[in-house]
């Protein structure tokens, strides 16, 4: 193999384990609001969305924070799904001109006591164990309708300055997109002065370039990918060359799936197989009712899915089909996913694609693979 691997002894009980390291639970969609609508098209499915993610291994997940409204927030969130997931404090790139800038050249006047206060959160979250990393933070420069570049930078720098404010280290959970020149520019002075410990956090989402990625790992940080750091032929090919060692892997639901035109599509298989194994029931089969359904399972897992549109519709069909036999875990009959909304039980396809691309077949060095990737997140986030 042209790279090393963590050797561990191999057990017949193994199974794949998973930490979805983006995931964004505060999104409306979770809530059953879609594009920006107030017409609600189902009930809340956080709950069901963490069940079918423990189904297939997902133990452990980070929400990540865009403003500094959500981190706070997050707190309600961690504690309502208490130890089934952890959160990020900080303001994303995209939000920095709405939550610090009175116009397109002036901050806010307010603008410390802003910064004090997401100071004051992170240390509060740090303290009640809900916070695991300060961001989302960065650049991005894809999207400067929503922030400026000047906005950008300035802010970028001023909440890295944060760190020199507290006595405790945190991983960054960083952002950086078309801006990678800048973006080193302003982080690796915290690197090499050590308030930034090298390596000490993962840019997530990455979509550049194999020089960019070198850049990157230079610095010593890891690299989160998703979907959307595997649209084109050319995402695949840098997205092969990321250390194993250096790799974590997301969903930043319920955005950034795999899609059918993604150039990595071709390499998800259907459950069962390594990636998602089958589970055992002693409850009806309810495959045998698909037949004489209206529903559909998803094409990769044993869920159904299904248009929003279409919730209580589905709900209506599980009460009048159902029985003490049922098995409402998986299957027809289960909670449904709602297409072309991410949620973390599809980090296993990322998985699956980024082995295949770096080559590795055996199922053994598949097993050592999947558990290198979870070993990098536990490493980083939960020290």
């Amino acid at each position: 193999m042209a790279f090393k691997l963590i050797k561990r002894q191999m057990s017949q009980s193994w199974k794949p384990r998973y930490y979805d390291i983006g995931v964004n639970f505060s999104d409306a969609m979770f809530q059953g609001y879609y594009n920006g609508s107030s017409t609600k098209k189902h009930p809340c499915d956080i709950e069901e969305i963490i069940k079918r993610a423990h189904l297939f291994n997902v133990e452990k997940m980070l929400i990540t924070a865009s403003t500094i409204k959500e981190s706070k927030e997050h707190f309600k969130l961690c504690k309502n799904y208490s130890n089934q997931f952890y959160s990020t404090a900080g303001v994303h790139p995209c939000s920095v001109a709405e939550e610090f800038y009175e116009n397109e050249f002036t901050l806010r006047k307010d603008v410390d006591s802003k910064l004090e206060e997401l100071t004051e959160i992170l240390k509060e979250g740090y303290k009640l164990n809900h916070i695991k990393a300060f961001g989302e933070i960065g650049l991005d420069y894809d999207r400067l309708h929503y922030s400026t570049k000047d906005q950008q930078t300035t802010m970028f720098q001023k909440q890295l300055d944060i760190l020199t404010k507290i006595d405790f280290k945190i991983p960054l959970f960083l952002h950086m997109r078309a801006a990678c020149d800048d973006f080193v520019k302003i982080i690796k002075p915290y690197v090499d002065s050590g308030v930034i410990p090298r390596g000490f956090g993962v840019v997530h989402s990455f979509t550049g370039t194999e020089d960019e990625l070198q850049k990157l790992l230079d610095l010593g940080f890891y690299i989160g990918i998703n979907g959307c750091s595997l649209k084109t032929e050319d995402n695949l090919t840098v997205a092969s060359k990321i250390p194993v060692d250096k790799l974590m892997i997301e969903t930043d639901s319920p955005w950034c799936e795999i899609r059918k035109s993604h150039a990595s599509y071709q390499y998800i298989t259907p459950y069962p197989n390594i990636f998602y194994p089958k589970i055992e029931s002693s409850t009806i089969d309810q495959t045998s009712s698909l037949e004489k359904s209206t529903f559909k399972l998803d094409d990769h897992l044993l869920f159904p899915s299904i248009k929003k549109e279409h919730y209580q519709k589905h709900s209506d069909y599980v009460e009048r089909n159902k029985s003490e036999d049922s098995e409402l875990r998986f299957g027809i009959l289960s909670s449904p996913m709602i297409k072309s909304r991410n949620e973390p039980v599809e980090v296993g396809k990322v998985a699956e694609v980024l082995c295949k691309l770096h080559g590795i077949t055996e199922q053994k060095d598949i097993e050592i693979f999947i558990d290198t990737i979870y070993n990098n997140s536990v490493k980083l986030f939960n020290n």
